[in-house]
C-alpha cells in the first residue's frame, strides 16, 4: 500500500472516531511533521478524503471534517438504540404515532402471518445526539404482546419487550433497499425529497418459541449510514434458508 494511501486511512479512522462535523484536521505541516513525510503526500492523503467525501477544503481555514456516516452493524440483534450507543453517541426514540389495525393480504405476506391478523403499528422517530435520522414502523401481532399501546412509551422497543414480555428478539431476514421520502418524511428526517433513504425491513422472531413477533420497516437518511452485514457464524443446518 502507498505510504499516502494509508495515511488517509489513518485519518479516516480518526474522523470516525475523534472529529465531528464541523472541526478541523491539524494543519499540512502538523500532520508531514506528524508522520514524518513531505507535504506533497499529505496533500495526497487529503486529496482521497476528499474524494471519499469526508473532508472539505477551505482556502485560508484548513481542512473541514464533513458529517460522515455511521457503521451500522445488520446482524441477528436488531436494537437501534444498543447499536448506536456501541458507538459513543447518543441515542432516543419517540412515538410519533400508533394504531390497531388489520393487516390486508400484501402486508401480511411480508410479515408472515395470516389476512386480517390484529397487529399494533407503532411509528417511531430515531434521533442520534438529538439530530433526525431514522424513522421505524413497527407490526405487532396484539397477541403476543396486549398491554404494549398503553405502556410503552419510548426509549428501546426490544428492550421493552424483553422486560416486560420475555420476549427476546432475532432478526431472522432483512431486506435493504433505497426509496427516495415522502413529504412528511422529509420534514420528520430534516432532509431534502430528492435524496434516498435507506430502508431496511426485518422479520424479528422469538428466539425462545420462533413465532414472529415484530416486522418493522426503518428509514434512515443515507447520508448518516452505511451498513455492515454480519452473516451469522453458526453452520447452517439442513432446512435452514440461507439469508
Amino acid at each position: 500500500m502507498a505510504i499516502y494511501q494509508d495515511i488517509a486511512n489513518t485519518l479516516e479512522r480518526e474522523i470516525r472516531g475523534r472529529f465531528r462535523a464541523g472541526d478541523y484536521l491539524p494543519p499540512e505541516s502538523e500532520l508531514a511533521e506528524r508522520f514524518s513525510i513531505n507535504r506533497h503526500t499529505v496533500r495526497r492523503a487529503l486529496d482521497e478524503l476528499v474524494h471519499a467525501g469526508m473532508v472539505l477544503r477551505q482556502h485560508g481555514k484548513g481542512t473541514l471534517v464533513l458529517e460522515h456516516s455511521l457503521e451500522y452493524r445488520i446482524g441477528a440483534r436488531g436494537r437501534f438504540s444498543e447499536s448506536v450507543q456501541a458507538l459513543g453517541h447518543d441515542a432516543k426514540a419517540t412515538v410519533i404515532g400508533r394504531q390497531t389495525v388489520s393487516v390486508d393480504a400484501p402486508l401480511a405476506a411480508k410479515m408472515w402471518v395470516k389476512p386480517g391478523t390484529r397487529v399494533f403499528q407503532i411509528d417511531t422517530l430515531r434521533s442520534v445526539d438529538n439530530q433526525p435520522v431514522t424513522l421505524i414502523s413497527h407490526y405487532l401481532p396484539t397477541a403476543h404482546c396486549p398491554d404494549l399501546f398503553e405502556q410503552y412509551r419510548g426509549g428501546s422497543l426490544h428492550a421493552y419487550l424483553e422486560a416486560t414480555y420475555a420476549l427476546t428478539l432475532e432478526r431472522k431476514q432483512g431486506l435493504i433497499s433505497a426509496l427516495l421520502p415522502t413529504a412528511q418524511e422529509s420534514t420528520l428526517l430534516q432532509y431534502p425529497r430528492n435524496k434516498p433513504l435507506l430502508q431496511v425491513r426485518s422479520n424479528n422472531l422469538c428466539t425462545r418459541s420462533g413465532n414472529l413477533i415484530e416486522y418493522s420497516v426503518s428509514r434512515s437518511r443515507a447520508d448518516c449510514f452505511e451498513y455492515r452485514i454480519e452473516p451469522r457464524q453458526n453452520l447452517i443446518t439442513e432446512g435452514d434458508e440461507l439469508l
